[in-house]
């Protein structure tokens, strides 16, 4: 029997997550010979594998450029394209996809993954095209439901309906495709039928209804997410959207809900979030407060700090001494554990880590929480526990959803709150308001939606 090569080793030490090992071979390769295209290709997508996409993309990119045929270069790029997408650069990512299917025309695992790019930049005229351009890609299964939205999106929704249709035939456990279908039945003129509303399980149920309202049919969602409380009276979820769609204000959204839905994004957030919703309210916070405060901080915290994305933020323009997150979503903390940057990471509700740090006397100099009073209604017993965590003269610095009168519970399930509601609980929390601006805060369903940033300050002295 004959042993394996030095790169089949590698291969085998990828396929069993034993990273390092693998990596230390292709090096081992490279530095005998620094233009070995199978290695330098393999250290590329191990490192890729291993989560490290920017150093993936180096030796990818290293790869691409050695003389190889075709296609092996094709090959490079197309995993290049792939590095790139889990560093949410997608613009780049589909160029280097194009460039790879320029060497190989025919290869369809390339062409689907341009597919999932353009889904990702929502391009459906262009996805609509290449279905045209290729029809042999038609009928492949994993397909349908993309095509089927690009096909609604482009006002086909008649053909889309008989797609999802034939795809249920064949396979009717596809949740994305069930709730596809639901969606394109009631765009039709045809609700679900009470019969098949009454045979789907609790699980179908849910994932159905978030996958309409998460579309923006929170309305056509609604019938599900009542069959939902009917089955299952507790259900946090179902309870929040059907007072989302009715306009009923609970003080808060239920932490279940919270948990749950960050839980099952965490992965994708900042790729849905940033690059696809242009959210960039951590960044835009962080530098207001650079024209704020000192560039030296003592004890820092970001509530509801998801996967870091303003601790990262703030690490850049400060220095810190001790950076805090709490978050509710252990998912949302994993994601932020990867990134690094903060001194400690704790799964809590923020109200609770607030009183926390008041018993435990450990005053904070700067309290930020950027999308995360989105869950939270009337913000009067945050403003009191931020003011006695604070230490005299500290900051607490937020972002809202801005609301046109008071408080609003959205369709979204997310509240919007009020300059004026802002304004009259920071003054009865005993908080100045030093500044609240309106800015562009996500895209939501193809429109901006408007923010409000608050800087405000715990006075010095009474």
């Amino acid at each position: 029997m004959t042993a394996p090569s030095p790169l089949q080793q590698a291969l085998m030490l990828m396929q069993q997550q034993a990273y390092p090992s693998a990596e230390a071979i292709c090096q081992q390769l490279l530095a005998r010979n620094p233009k070995d295209f199978n290695a330098r290709h393999l250290l590329g997508v191990i490192k890729m594998h291993a989560g490290n996409p920017l150093s993936a993309c180096k030796e990818l990119k290293r790869a691409a450029e050695l003389p190889v045929a075709e296609r092996f270069r094709a090959q490079a790029l197309n995993n290049l394209s792939l590095a790139l997408k889990q560093r949410s650069r997608f613009d780049e990512a589909l160029r280097v996809q194009e460039q790879a299917l320029t060497l190989v025309p025919d290869e369809e695992s390339f062409q689907i993954n341009r597919l999932y790019l353009l889904e990702v930049l929502e391009s459906w005229p262009a996805i609509i095209h290449t279905l045209q351009q290729h029809p042999s890609l038609n009928p492949i299964d994993e397909l349908q439901c993309l095509f089927a939205r690009a096909e609604r999106h482009s006002g086909a929704t008649e053909k889309a309906l008989a797609r999802m249709d034939c795809a249920l035939s064949e396979d009717d456990s596809n949740l994305e495709t069930l709730g596809e279908y639901c969606l394109l039945l009631s765009l039709s003129g045809t609700p679900l039928a009470p019969e098949k509303l009454a045979s789907l399980t609790i699980e179908q149920l849910e994932s159905v209804a978030d996958y309409l309202a998460e579309e923006g049919y929170l309305n056509t969602a609604l019938p599900l997410y009542s069959r939902l409380l009917e089955l299952d009276p507790k259900h946090a979820a179902a309870r929040h959207m059907v007072d989302a769609a009715t306009g009923e204000l609970a003080e808060h959204a239920p932490e279940q809900y919270v948990r749950d839905l960050y839980d099952t994004h965490a992965e994708q957030f900042e790729q849905q979030l940033v690059d696809r919703l242009g959210y960039r309210a951590p960044a835009m916070l962080s530098d207001a407060l650079t024209q704020l405060l000192p560039h030296h901080l003592s004890r820092v915290a970001d509530l509801g700090c998801g996967s870091g994305l303003l601790g990262r933020s703030l690490r850049k323009a400060f220095h810190i001494e001790e950076l805090s997150g709490c978050d509710l979503s252990a998912g949302m903390l994993d994601e932020a554990r990867k990134q690094g940057g903060y001194d400690l990471l704790e799964q809590a509700n923020l109200l609770d880590w607030l009183r926390q740090q008041k018993q435990e006397q450990q005053p904070l100099q700067l309290i930020c929480a950027t999308d995360v009073l989105i869950y939270i209604g009337d913000l009067g017993a945050v403003m009191k526990a931020v003011h006695q965590a604070l230490t005299a003269d500290g900051t607490f610095a937020f972002t809202v959803e801005a609301a046109e009168e008071d408080l609003e519970l959205a369709t979204t399930g997310r509240y919007r709150h009020s300059e004026a509601h802002l304004r009259q609980r920071a003054a009865e929390a005993g908080l100045e308001v030093i500044s609240c601006t309106r800015f562009p805060l996500r895209e939501e369903q193809g429109r901006m939606q408007t923010g409000l940033m608050v800087l405000s300050r715990k006075p010095a002295s009474i």
